[in-house]
């Protein structure tokens, strides 16, 4: 009698399409240029800031997971979610904490705040279309059976 393997009864992982990978790929790159443009130069005036960017910090690590496709679809959807408030959380802190930011800090911070927000809904919406074509495949499946 054969025996099924103990994967075979397990449900599959969703992960995440290659536009969801290049989407979080994108947003690391945002989020490293904004480290590097915004984000080093207010912690070296306040390095009192550095327990506030620890959220942010653990989302970009979560990010190398949906870049290289360990993490699973349904964990890539709450680190997106999170990320959205991320972006407020920064714009926050950047302009609660500095006074009289320069053209270029306000030119740097207008589109790092713009693409943060572009890509995270872009990747929340390409995950809800993929849920969405799923089950549409799936009623279809159910109904020629």
């Amino acid at each position: 009698m054969p025996t099924r393997s103990h994967s075979a009864l397990l449900p599959e992982v969703k992960r995440l399409s290659a536009l969801g990978r290049g989407l979080a790929a994108l947003q690391l790159v945002k989020e490293t240029l904004t480290v590097l443009l915004l984000g080093l130069p207010l912690l070296a005036q306040q390095p009192v800031l550095v327990p506030a960017v620890l959220p942010g910090l653990v989302l970009y690590l979560y990010r190398w997971g949906l870049v290289l496709g360990q993490v699973p679809r349904r964990v890539a959807r709450v680190v997106w979610l999170l990320t959205l408030l991320d972006e407020a959380w920064g714009l926050i802190i950047y302009t609660s904490v500095v006074d009289e930011p320069t053209a270029r800090q306000l030119r740097y911070l207008k589109w790092s705040y713009g693409l943060g927000l572009t890509f995270t809904l872009a990747a929340l919406a390409e995950i809800y279309l993929g849920r969405r074509r799923e089950r549409r495949h799936l009623r279809a499946l159910l109904r020629a059976a």
